[in-house]
């Protein structure tokens, strides 16, 4: 079905060393025939679009590909230069007449930071797919475009449904403000406070407003959006397990495990709405196949709203972080796999007190890097410990929002439809039907913490024998710590005070009771 859809297609990508993107150009290449795939790649200094080429390409995510199908990458992907704040995308003449063919585009292209100043985030997020738009109006072949946006583009709504809500404000004018150089950034800062009320970051915002200019583009291509949860591991394909990147909820699990991020500010009751990998990409080659049929409906008998798709966790996984958190320490998942090289010993506290976790921050983050960096400035290295805690406390305080607010949907789109038509092929989404299995989840997290030592610490399987008795050492040594400080505790405060019941004066006091 799948592969019959897209074979001998020509496909345009923008976003394409981001985590979805590669994970859509492994899985295109890997189990369709598809004839080429163009990615849109921004130059950087002293590093050229075929140096970055050749980088997606040396990605983990791409050796199951490399093993079955080893000239695959290099026949059938194409790099086109260009900027996605630049008009058309900064694509000359010269490589859109070789993309003539192109049917479908994926566009994917976003700055991710949720404190993205404003001008930025609109620029690139707004204005950036406002250039893809009009790039896809030159493809003459086109058939299908896709707008890869967010599960939270509308945070203000505890249920969301796949249909676009109006937009707080006009992009149009957003837009303009962005472009205009008689603001200083100071007024923009100010303005900016005012825009995003109900909205927790620019992230969030900007997404918002996309949707809302992608919706008034639905007579003009055959465009759709799609709206895909936090991106977690994969949970069969390419591999299980697989680790997407050492940012956001991926850092909740694979960093705890390193020593380095110990105390987790959340709800007790707080289920992060999360869509593994393989399960993103799937659903989104699904839904391109919909989006095709739809608008190859005649348009008197189609429904007028423009489709949308969500993938959500929600109706799907309802377990807490929390839960999660404690399957992960009660079956000792980072003393089975743990990293050679670590701060201190794996795992994590959560607490939804904010004075609680300010001091649990500050005795399990900030000593212990302030001692080790002080180490190494000793030994004439550059400390590194106290940027991470800075950045890890940054980041848990813009994230806050989605760690107290638990979002509703109805889940996959077409989630039973795509276990009935895709069953038995390379796109099957049979592990829909044991998430919520306890023991399979342990598995898939046991192999998760493998590859996170693989993929995002670069520690190969062979040290997990050597990585064992380094972290028993630290318990050992933990353990004589927690020792000697209970002894200078006694010796210091205890023992003085049980001395002193037996002061003469207290013996004689006690025999005028007795007496």
């Amino acid at each position: 079905m799948i592969p019959e859809f897209f074979k001998d297609r020509e496909i345009f990508l923008t976003g394409g060393s981001g985590v979805v993107g590669k994970a859509v150009i492994e899985k295109l290449l890997r189990s369709c025939n598809v004839h080429k795939i163009y990615i849109l790649l921004r130059s950087k200094p002293k590093v050229s679009i075929e140096k970055r080429l050749e980088d997606i390409k040396k990605e983990k995510i791409f050796r199951r590909l490399h093993a079955e199908k080893p000239q695959e990458f290099d026949e059938k992907v194409v790099a086109i230069p260009g900027d996605v704040e630049l008009p058309m995308l900064g694509i000359t003449d010269e490589y859109l007449k070789l993309m003539e063919n192109v049917s479908i585009v994926y566009h994917s292209a976003a700055t991710i930071r949720f404190n993205e100043p404003i001008k930025k985030a609109i620029r690139i997020n707004v204005g950036g797919t406002l250039e893809a738009l009009k790039f896809a109006e030159k493809l003459e072949h086109l058939v299908t475009f896709i707008y890869i946006s967010t599960f939270f583009s509308n945070p203000y709504l505890e249920f969301v449904d796949t249909k676009i809500y109006e937009s707080p404000l006009n992009w149009k004018l957003c837009l303009d403000l962005s472009r205009r150089e008689d603001i200083d950034e100071e007024t923009i800062n100010i303005i900016t406070s005012k825009l995003i009320v109900g909205f927790p970051n620019t992230y969030c915002f900007t997404k918002n407003l996309t949707e809302s200019m992608v919706n008034d583009h639905r007579h003009k291509l055959p465009i759709a959006v799609y709206r895909p949860s936090i991106v977690i591991q994969s949970m069969e394909d390419p591999e299980y397990g697989f680790p997407t990147t050492l940012v956001g909820a991926m850092a909740l699990f694979a960093l705890p495990g390193a020593g380095i991020f110990k105390v987790i500010h959340c709800s007790k009751d707080i289920c992060l709405d999360m869509a593994p990998l393989d399960f993103t990409t799937k659903s989104l080659l699904y839904y391109t196949m919909k989006t095709f049929a739809f608008y190859s409906t005649p348009a008197e008998g189609r429904p007028k709203e423009m489709p949308v798709f969500i993938v959500s966790s929600y109706k799907h996984f309802n377990v807490t972080l929390r839960q999660y958190c404690d399957m992960i320490e009660k079956f000792n998942i980072w003393h089975q796999k743990p990293l050679e090289k670590s701060l201190l010993l794996p795992g994590v506290n959560y607490t939804d007190n904010v004075v609680w976790y300010h001091i649990l921050f500050y005795i399990q983050h900030l000593i212990p890097s302030l001692l080790v960096d002080f180490l190494f400035k000793v030994s004439g290295n550059q400390p590194v410990f106290m940027k991470i805690q800075r950045k890890l406390y940054l980041t848990m305080e813009v994230v806050k929002p989605f760690m107290f607010n638990n979002y509703r949907s109805n889940g996959i789109t077409y989630a039973k439809e795509m276990l009935d038509q895709l069953h038995g092929t390379d796109f099957n989404m049979d592990a829909l039907k044991w998430t919520p299995k306890y023991t399979r989840n342990v598995a898939v997290v046991l192999e998760l913490a493998a590859n996170c030592r693989d993929v995002l610490f670069n520690e190969d399987p062979s040290t997990i024998p050597r990585a064992k008795i380094v972290l028993k050492i630290k318990i050992f040594l933990y353990r004589l710590i927690q020792l000697y400080l209970a002894y200078k505790i006694y010796n210091r405060f205890v023992e003085p005070f049980i001395a002193n019941w037996n002061t003469r004066e207290n013996m004689e006091n006690l025999n005028v009771v007795a007496n």
